[in-house]
Parts: C-alpha cells; structure tokens; sequence
C-alpha cells in the first residue's frame, strides 16, 4: 500500500525538544514505511544543538537515523529527501565546492551512494542560485543525485534555477492558515510541472487541537504562539475540531484533508510532509488520506482559517523565505 503524503523527520533530533534515542527514530520510521509512506524528508540542519556551533561526537544527526532507517527496510524503496542550508557554510558566497561537499557529507550520513532529492534549503539575498543548480547539474549527470529542489523560493527564483535544469520539487509551508504560495508559488509550479511538498500541514502543531499554551521550545518567539495571538487561534482551532467531529475525525486530518482538495482544485501536484515523534499521531495522519470534503466544507475551512492571528513566522526567518522575494 501506498499514500499519497511524506513524512518530516525533522522532529526526532532537531527543534521539538530532545532527539529521539536513535533506535526509537528508526522504529518509528519503519511504523510509517510499513504503513505505505515512502517519501521521506530530511536536512543537513536537523541535527541536535542546531544553530549552536560546529557539530561534535555527541550531536545527533537526522540524516543518519534516516539513513539506518532507509538500510533496514531496503534503500531503493525509499525516496529521501534532503537540503543544503547555506549558512552551514560559511558567510560569504556559496561555491561549487560548498555544494560538492555538502552532499558528500549528506552521502556519508545517509550511508547511501545516492539522493533521491536535493534541496537549496533557503536562498539568501546573496547567494547566486545558478551555482547550486550547475553544480547539482553535474551531480545529476553523475548519478548522485536524482532530483533537485529549492525551498522558500519565489517565483522569479524558481524559473531561474528551472532555467538551468529541471527543478522537480519546490517545497514550502502550505496550511489552511498558510496560504500566501497560493498566488505565487502555486500558479508557477503548475505551469513548469513541479510538485510542491507542503512543509508544515499542520502549522507547527496548532491545527491540530493539542496547544493550548506556547510551548517550551523555538515557536514561543513564533507570532501565532505568542500569548495573545495563542488565544484566538486556539478558538480557531476549536471550530474546525467541531467540523472535525461532525465528520467523524480529528482536526489534524481535517486540516491534512483541506489541503489535499485545495491542491486538487488548483491542479498542482502536491505531497504533504507532516511530521510526528508518536506512532499514533503518523497513522492518523495517514488516515487523513480517506477524509473527503464538500465545496461548501472546504469553504466554511477557508473562512475559519482566514481569521488566523499573527503571521507565519518572525520576519527574519520569513525575509529568508518566500516573502523576501516577492
């Protein structure tokens, strides 16, 4: 069996607390596997202590439970994904031989001789992505990489590359209070037939009912999860969990299910990338995949979704994004 969605493994070792023991991440990736996933989604950046200095014995590396994941069950039947951050590499300019060894690295990690996808995580005003995509040119010719991606791109950004060689995936957050792709990145991806991963379906865990007070980690500085924005969005969250009870299901996959017909109507190829540490919460996620919905349902979402309180994210890391291009 096969779905329709991917999986962020962000959350076993980066960002949400502590990493997993690394046997748990590996169980918990095989759970999802064996529940017909198979596009997996990694990063250079998704490791323990991010953004706290160079990594040493002890950090905790998602590439590599990925990696030991993708060994176990048979590495051709997995698709993996993962990402250069920039600004691993230094402050000034990207060269080929950042890019070069960058993947070497990634290589290393995932104990693979290939990647399935390879994204430009962000695009900083200063980096000149015709260096990427050459480079990774001469990687796809070389049977390292299969396809190449760029992530938090705008449209100007994503024809240039595409101009270079073919830009199969642009990933970017996509929720029902996340909307701003829809008139940018959207129409620009249908026409030059690439498909959209949608990182955070389910808005860092709002959508899906359990937040009720800013958590203990990076999103208490997020603008949604301040203390007064907090409170109108868990009364948001709370009427689509009424329309999730009428259909028999929860928020999250109501929210998962909105984003699945949103796509549908506008006819772009898309492929969602929730990401959890529990077992239970992946498979009901999963479970999304058999929530249909009416046009007036899908329109009742929207006009919730729209009275969100606060923007998607601080504006440093937004003008790194797709809002710094537009």
């Amino acid at each position: 069996m096969s779905v329709k969605q991917g999986f962020g493994c962000m959350g076993i070792t980066a960002f949400y607390g502590q990493p997993l023991p690394e046997e748990e991440g590996v169980k918990l990736l095989k759970e999802v596997f064996a529940a017909g996933v198979r596009h997996f989604d990694t990063a250079e950046i998704y490791r323990s202590n991010a953004f706290q200095g160079k990594p040493d014995e002890n950090t905790k590396f998602n590439e590599t439970v990925v990696g030991k994941f993708a060994a176990e069950v048979g590495r051709e039947k997995v698709f993996i994904a993962t990402k250069l951050f920039p600004g691993l590499h230094g402050d000034d300019k990207m060269t080929t031989d950042d890019v070069l060894k960058a993947v070497d690295d990634s290589l290393k990690r995932l104990g693979s001789d290939y990647i399935d996808l390879y994204y430009l995580h962000r695009l900083p005003s200063n980096l000149d992505v015709t260096v990427f995509m050459t480079a990774c040119k001469t990687l796809v010719e070389a049977g390292r990489i299969k396809h190449i991606g760029l992530s938090e791109a705008g449209p100007a950004k994503i024809r240039e590359a595409d101009a270079i060689h073919k830009v199969s995936y642009v990933q970017q957050e996509w929720s029902l209070i996340t909307r701003n792709l829809e008139e940018s990145v959207v129409p620009t991806c249908r026409e030059l037939a690439i498909t959209v991963v949608a990182y955070s379906p389910l808005a860092r865990n709002l959508l899906t009912g359990v937040v009720t007070e800013p958590p203990a980690d990076w999103r208490a500085n997020m603008p949604r999860y301040s203390p007064e924005n907090l409170k109108k969005n868990v009364e948001l969250v709370a009427q689509i969990s009424a329309l999730a009870e009428k259909k028999n299901c929860t928020a999250a996959q109501l929210s998962l299910a909105w984003l699945f017909a949103k796509a549908a109507a506008l006819d772009v190829n898309m492929i969602p990338i929730p990401g959890t540490t529990k077992v239970q919460h992946a498979m009901d996620n999963i479970a999304s995949e058999k929530v249909s919905l009416s046009p007036e349902e899908v329109a009742k979402l929207e006009e919730i979704g729209a009275a969100v309180a606060g923007e998607r994210a601080t504006e440093q890391y937004t003008q790194q994004g797709i809002e710094g291009q537009l």
